[in-house]
C-alpha cells in the first residue's frame, strides 16, 4: 500500500504536502510535484521543496533571457 504525503494548507501558486526533496534530499518538508521520471517499469514522480521550486525558477528564467526565442509547449 502506497502512502501519500499529508497535504499541507497554502495559498501559494503551488499545492504544497509533506514529503521528500528529490534535488536537497530533505525529508519532511513542504514539496511540491514538478513532474516524472518515467521507464519501462512505470513512473517516479518528482517533487521539489520550496527553495530548490525557487532556484528552479530562478534558472529557468536566466535561460530564457538568453534564448533568442521563446519554445512554444
Amino acid at each position: 500500500m502506497t502512502e501519500f504525503p499529508e497535504t499541507v494548507p497554502t495559498d501559494a501558486a503551488y499545492q504544497y504536502e509533506l514529503g521528500s526533496c528529490f534535488r536537497c534530499r530533505r525529508k519532511g518538508t513542504q514539496v511540491t510535484r514538478i513532474g516524472e521520471v518515467t521507464s519501462g517499469d512505470g513512473g517516479t514522480p518528482l517533487c521539489a521543496c520550496r527553495e530548490c521550486v525557487q532556484e528552479l525558477l530562478t534558472m529557468h528564467e536566466r535561460a530564457m533571457e538568453r534564448m533568442e526565442t521563446r519554445p512554444r509547449a
